[in-house]
């Protein structure tokens, strides 16, 4: 079925069509609030609380975008609404999970990898999503969106309601952020 029909479905109250775009987008949209949240109770509440959002505003679905890049954008919306709370609530520092909800993908061991490198990729990850989890709010987002997600320029400028141009620059000044802030590290990165 194209996306159209797909639209027309859902604006129609089809709860069928309804349960197929959750099936359909939920593992990305959970996925993406975990790397934007880093606690996986957060993210699920976030991505539950993207499909409220989504099912109540059906009707101001203007369909400019694909319904994905439609989630997409609430779901950065919600998240960064978290993350403001967070901030206020923590005296204006940084929201940083603790170890134990640092665990973002369980992996299966490279048989050919040795446990040093093992440990060592592992010090990198971590040190990565701790560096990524201290960029600003917006720097976070471009970083998640065109590095981890894989979306394209326009793909974010249309979640982000910015131009290509805007987006390019953007990731740019992320990255450079975030290479700073992996420079502390050097060691883990050589």
């Amino acid at each position: 079925m194209d996306e159209k029909e797909f639209v027309k479905r859902l604006k129609s109250g089809d709860e069928q069509a309804f349960n197929e775009m959750v099936e359909r987008n939920s593992k990305k949209i959970y996925y993406l609030c975990l790397k934007m949240l880093q606690n996986e109770k957060d993210a699920e509440d976030a991505a539950q609380t993207t499909f409220l959002k989504a099912y109540t505003n059906l009707s101001k679905f203007e369909e400019k975008s694909s319904i994905s890049t439609w989630l997409h954008r609430i779901a950065v919306n919600v998240c960064t609404d978290i993350l403001r709370k967070k901030k206020k609530t923590t005296n204006n520092s940084l929201y940083v999970t603790n170890q134990d909800e640092e665990e973002y993908t369980v992996e299966i061991p490279d048989e050919t990898e040795s446990v040093e490198d093992s440990v060592i990729r592992k010090e990198q990850k971590e040190a990565l999503y701790r560096a990524i989890s201290e960029l600003k709010p917006k720097q976070k987002k471009f970083i998640i969106l065109r590095d981890i997600e894989n979306l394209s320029y326009e793909e974010i400028a249309t979640i982000l309601k910015l131009n290509v141009g805007t987006v390019k620059s953007g990731i740019n000044r992320a990255r450079k952020a975030l290479f700073e802030k992996l420079k502390k590290n050097s060691e883990l990165f050589s």
